[in-house]
């Protein structure tokens, strides 16, 4: 059993209302959990936030909402923290996914086949993660997997037996800033022509 968790709080520094904001007509959120339902892989898709809006928009996707207590929603809390205690939450419910995927909110250009390949890679090999890069090397900003108690225990995302997928580059664009976001709407408008 597989669980995907959108990490998606409601606050935002640098873009307001970043993971609920429109893009190409729809939120943002709203591309990352079609991926994840379309995909199969997961028993559940359940995103964490502290905003009642992106909640609606979660719950009217039909897809699960875990509140976040206020300790997860701060600036500095990264999503594997919060994955860690998302699956922490769903272990204590019953609930004991093998594999979990953290896809993040703002990743309009993700592609399923790239979730496929990436869950293949953590099945096959002696890995705490795989995560999805750019061209360069660099975080794509798009998901990545990991076994659940790797989650749970803090196991680092640069750990040693951690594994890479690598993204076209005609798809990665880390969305951190307002040039990020008109760069991702333009990238997203060629694709999708």
């Amino acid at each position: 059993m597989n669980v995907a968790i959108i990490p998606a709080r409601g606050g935002s520094r640098r873009i307001p209302g970043k993971n609920k904001k429109d893009f190409h007509g729809r939120p943002i959120i709203c591309y990352s959990i079609d991926a994840a339902k379309e995909s199969g892989l997961f028993h559940d898709v359940i995103v964490s936030t502290d905003d009642d809006d992106i909640k609606e928009i979660a719950l009217n996707m039909g897809v699960g909402v875990q509140e976040r207590v206020p300790d997860m929603a701060r600036d500095e809390v990264g999503t594997q923290e919060v994955a860690g205690h998302a699956l922490s939450m769903l272990r204590f419910a019953g609930s004991d996914p093998q594999y979990a995927c953290v896809i993040y909110a703002t990743a309009p250009m993700i592609s399923v086949g790239d979730l496929v390949y990436g869950l293949q890679l953590l099945e096959a090999g002696d890995f705490h993660y795989v995560y999805s890069v750019g061209p360069m090397m660099a975080d794509a900003g798009q998901w990545y997997w990991g076994k659940t108690l790797s989650f749970v225990r803090g196991v680092s995302l640069s750990h040693e037996k951690t594994s890479k997928v690598k993204i076209s580059n005609r798809r990665v664009c880390d969305i951190n800033n307002p040039i990020d976001w008109k760069r991702a709407e333009i990238m997203y408008a060629r694709l999708t022509r």
